[in-house]
């Protein structure tokens, strides 16, 4: 993937926006480089409330990348411990 995709910003209003299973926002994210980064920071259970809910998917195709809003929907987080580490795997090739 090439720094101009890494930093294709979406357009206002079309961030991912990183949520707690409540509903309350702790991060958003208007391209591929910034989502990395909070995937890396956002607490445990936003990663894992969207990962599980195969929420990265459609935000992922508006970006351009069907292939990796593929693989993120295809992964299985059976322990929530790795979530995290599975999301940034997936998202970093």
């Amino acid at each position: 993937m090439t720094k101009k995709e890494n930093e294709q910003n979406v357009a206002p209003g079309k961030e991912f926006v990183f949520k707690l299973p409540s509903g309350i926002v702790v991060g958003k994210a208007k391209n591929l480089r910034e989502f990395k980064e909070i995937v890396k920071v956002a607490p445990l259970d936003s990663v894992v409330y969207h990962a599980k809910g195969k929420h990265f998917g459609a935000w992922l195709k508006m970006l351009g990348q069907p292939q990796l809003a593929s693989e993120l929907g295809r992964l299985q987080i059976n322990d929530d411990a790795i979530a995290r580490t599975l999301v940034l795997r997936a998202v970093s090739k």
